[in-house]
């Protein structure tokens, strides 16, 4: 699976760096092909590994499940979406299918996540942004703050762990949300017109946006900017109209949106190690038998894995393409902003609790 899950996304990672553009094109039709041919073999070991049987499958019930995402159909995370779906089809012998739906076809990020904690129906998996879960647990704010875990590898770690489980049982125990597990959507930094900032006061008087959460308002606003509040598919023609300033984004984020096109500076600022969540309906969780959830959970994890691996090498080389898509690269201090962050961690101190110093255990 692991195997299936990275080849896919290197197809869907040379397709982004190849052509991405305003968030709207279409995925090669090559990569579900490639997906579903790679993905037989694998399966069999998935299923192998999760000790299921013929007997066992035999009295599984069917799921068809919606996926709804905000990222744009070339987005390398979003061909680890359709990976993903493929290698769960596989693993489970076609009693899973899940549907993906890019582009916020379903609705917008907030809209979705409250549809599923409220059980509507309307869509069962959303990929997430942990800013969306701390609305119904302040505790996953922790994922959101800024300069809390070094690296993607050691937030990955600490996401995909058995300490942060309880932190998971917890949430879909009072809110139907089930986070089954999260990946690194790379470094965020801010892209914005003029504003050549080195330090926060560089930015004083820059409506940057932000997502809708409270962690993102006090980050923006420590970054030395007005935070200003929009949806991600709005972003583009927001900067264009004057509407905002600027954004903060991961690389492969910024590259496959074509902030390029509307953003002359990109500060390097890496503020927030950004992470993106695989959040199912907890009740259609909760119907499927300990044995299926086994698998699942293991094409959860292996996606995860896959998704950062692909981040990871984007990120590699957008600066680079980036430049050549005619953006200047400022190098910021980036003590000055870490300082300037602290009273965030004064304030959720107590919100926190002791899970800051478990997550920051996982940095090298």
């Amino acid at each position: 699976m692991k195997k299936t899950l990275a080849i896919t996304l290197t197809l869907a990672m040379a397709a982004s760096l190849a052509g991405c553009g305003g968030g709207s094109s279409s995925a090669p039709a090559t990569t579900a092909a490639a997906a579903a041919e790679t993905t037989a073999a694998a399966a069999a070991d998935t299923t192998a590994a999760a000790g299921n049987d013929a007997a066992g499958a035999a009295n599984w019930d069917n799921y068809d499940l919606k996926l709804s995402t905000n990222l744009a159909e070339d987005h390398v995370a979003c061909q680890g979406y359709y990976a993903f779906a493929e290698a769960v089809e596989k693993a489970t012998d076609g009693h899973v299918k899940v549907t993906v739906y890019p582009g916020e076809q379903l609705g917008k990020e907030s809209d979705v996540t409250s549809s599923i904690a409220m059980g509507a129906g309307t869509c069962d998996i959303v990929t997430t942004g942990p800013s969306e879960l701390s609305k119904y647990d302040a505790t996953f704010s922790l994922f959101d703050a800024p300069y809390v875990f070094n690296d993607g590898d050691a937030m990955v770690a600490f996401a995909n762990g058995d300490e942060v489980q309880a932190l998971y049982d917890s949430l879909a125990e009072a809110t139907n949300l089930r986070c089954l597990g999260m990946y690194y959507y790379g470094s965020r930094e801010v892209t914005v017109n003029g504003y050549a900032a080195t330090e926060p006061s560089g930015l004083k008087g820059c409506k940057l946006r932000v997502p809708d959460s409270e962690m993102a308002l006090a980050y923006g606003a420590a970054l030395g900017a007005t935070p200003t509040v929009m949806s991600l598919g709005e972003v583009y023609m927001g900067i264009q109209q004057g509407v905002v300033d600027g954004q903060e984004n991961p690389l492969p984020t910024i590259n496959s949106n074509a902030f390029y096109e509307v953003c002359d500076n990109l500060l390097m600022t890496d503020h927030v190690i950004a992470a993106v969540t695989y959040t199912i309906d907890n009740s259609v969780w909760e119907s499927m038998p300990e044995d299926l959830q086994a698998i699942v959970m293991e094409c959860v994890h292996e996606s995860c894995e896959s998704i950062t691996d692909g981040i990871q090498a984007q990120e590699a080389e957008l600066q680079d393409t980036l430049k050549e898509k005619g953006m200047n690269i400022i190098e910021v201090d980036k003590d000055a902003f870490k300082a300037n962050v602290q009273t965030i961690y004064d304030k959720y101190k107590d919100t926190w609790g002791d899970w800051l110093a478990t997550a920051q255990g996982y940095n090298k």
